[in-house]
């Protein structure tokens, strides 16, 4: 059976989408399926196409075994109309190039957000003829609301009609969350679906996976590490961080590292700088490669999220899960749910800054403490999030919405 994957992301580029999508692809293979990813020419998160790729011609080149069509678009990652051009450059591609360059599938599993992506996916789907699952990792346009990107009005109410029509006729709907389901159920009773959580490929990860390479990194600074690896955006709520580190007294130890890029990067670098707040330490990106290592090479994870955001639960959760993290968590919803279910962390409200500063001097001054949250991460990992036993409940899934 042939499965075509249509996302605007994928690996080389680093994310949540494009890391699940790329290892639950290769699960899918070893599981009897022939996998075709639809894409963009690489260019997220700084906009720019990535070396080695040519700005304006499609391209095709294998990652992992999956063969993978890439397509031009209009790139950009700042100001809400250049998106909104970005996303239906990609739509416009995905259509024109699709029907020539890639394989007819038996079916086309769609990420999104973007969810106007869902215009490429309806037009493929017809000029196939064949059903097309939705996964939903984010509820839009109802999360770029919360997130203040964009003001209620027709454009949301355009929106939303997409986002129901999606729901309505594809094949199944699944969702990273349990929120998603319940909200995607609510609105469209009779179509199939199903949660598939992110998850972790636990073999990547461990105590063991740290280096010197690593450590050098991280630097020579007395400890506990507090790391947080991922895209530093407005939602992440980064400030948090450092609100929490100007908060510490000075005889607790512990200090903070930020791995990433995004949008917030160099506005938290020049605060840090401005305040004089010195737990605090901001990284380039690092490959994805490495970020194995670098938990490894780390005492608990910082996860934050900066507002409730419907259906929210940040994939760092697993990977520091995998990693015999601790987790200190700023957030709720079911991000939060997560994190007390498996007995790996504590887990505070956005802007509770005295539970914060208990939670981590508790972390910091306890090793003991660490281990045993980050053992009960690392079963909760192997357990319930390992990418094998989510690639076979995926598998069902799109058997399933084939009729097989």
């Amino acid at each position: 059976m042939r499965l075509c994957i249509l996302s605007q992301y994928f690996p080389p580029e680093m994310g949540a989408p494009q890391a699940r999508l790329s290892e639950l692809g290769e699960r899918l293979i070893d599981l009897g399926w022939e996998v075709e990813v639809l894409t963009a020419l690489p260019n997220y998160p700084t906009g720019k196409i990535f070396d080695g790729y040519a700005p304006q011609e499609p391209t095709t080149e294998n990652i992992g075994r999956m063969r993978t069509l890439r397509v031009p678009l209009f790139t950009a990652q700042r100001g809400f109309v250049n998106r909104l051009r970005s996303y239906f450059s990609f739509v416009s591609s995905a259509k024109r190039y699709g029907p020539k360059l890639c394989q007819r599938p038996d079916l086309l599993f769609v990420e999104s957000p973007p969810l106007f992506i869902g215009y490429a996916a309806r037009y493929l789907s017809k000029h196939w003829r064949c059903p097309f699952v939705f996964n939903v990792s984010d509820l839009w346009p109802e999360s770029a609301v919360r997130m203040g990107v964009v003001k209620p009005g027709l454009l949301t109410w355009l929106a939303e009609r997409l986002e129901l029509s999606m729901y309505r006729h594809a094949a199944g709907v699944t969702g990273q969350s349990s929120d998603i389901i319940e909200s995607v159920r609510r609105r469209s009773p009779h179509t199939r679906t199903e949660v598939i959580t992110n998850g972790v490929e636990c073999a990547r990860f461990g105590r063991d996976q740290a280096d010197a390479a690593a450590r050098d990194l991280l630097g020579p600074e007395p400890g506990p590490i507090f790391l947080f690896a991922g895209l530093m955006g407005v939602a992440q709520g980064l400030d948090q961080v450092l609100d929490l580190a100007k908060s510490l007294p000075p005889e607790v130890p512990g200090r903070f590292a930020l791995v990433g890029e995004g949008t917030e990067r160099g506005r938290l670098e020049q605060r840090i700088k401005a305040e004089s707040i010195h737990r605090v330490q901001i990284l380039g990106p690092q490959p994805r490669e490495r970020i194995p290592a670098l938990l490894a090479a780390s005492d608990a994870a910082v996860i934050t999220l900066g507002m409730s955001i419907p259906g929210a639960v940040p994939s760092k959760i697993y990977e520091a899960m995998a990693s015999g993290l601790p987790i200190l968590m700023i957030a709720d919803g079911e991000a939060a749910r997560r994190v007390k279910e498996a007995g790996c962390g504590f887990t505070l409200p956005p802007g509770d800054r005295e539970a914060a500063k208990l939670a981590f001097c508790q972390l910091a001054r306890d090793p003991d403490l660490r281990s045993r949250l980050g053992n009960s991460g690392r079963i909760a990992a192997e357990t319930i999030y390992s990418r094998g036993a989510i690639a076979k409940r995926l598998d069902f899934f799109l058997r399933s919405a084939l009729g097989k």
